[in-house]
């Protein structure tokens, strides 16, 4: 993106007549400075993650993938359950996302994610939408591309 605003802001100097005056010039390096540094901040839960939550009969495979501004994300348990993650709320340490289901995705949502980084992992309480007997948890490693 910062490639394409380069030469609209170029193409745009020349239309204008105003290439080579220094305020120009100026405020295009700021802007661009600027574009740069919004694109490139993450926060230590943004990445993709994946692992197990759960024990025996309940355990499930979890992918989950954080933006770099922590509010949303998408999760997956498997093809046909997976959708989206808005963050809901920020407390004792834990970044609280809802689970909205994918369209087409045979698995109900409204489970919470409640994410906190543990050392190297990310550990994921979920509370479930069924009650407290379906709470689960686990910690999921960074994956591996």
């Amino acid at each position: 993106m910062s490639s394409r605003l380069s030469r609209l802001a170029v193409l745009l100097l020349v239309v204008l007549g105003t290439a080579g005056t220094a305020g120009t010039t100026a405020a295009l390096a700021h802007s661009r400075s600027s574009l740069s540094a919004r694109t490139q901040h993450s926060g230590p839960l943004s990445g993709d993650w994946s692992g197990y939550i759960g024990s025996g009969s309940t355990r499930q495979r979890m992918q989950i993938t954080v933006n770099a501004r922590e509010t949303a994300g998408t999760w997956r348990i498997s093809a046909s359950c997976h959708g989206a993650l808005t963050l809901d709320s920020i407390s004792s340490g834990y970044h609280h996302f809802r689970r909205h289901v994918a369209s087409g995705a045979s698995c109900a949502g409204g489970d919470i994610d409640c994410l906190k980084r543990a050392g190297a992992g990310l550990y994921d309480a979920v509370t479930s939408h069924l009650g407290g007997s379906w709470d689960t948890s686990g910690t999921l490693k960074r994956a591996r591309h």
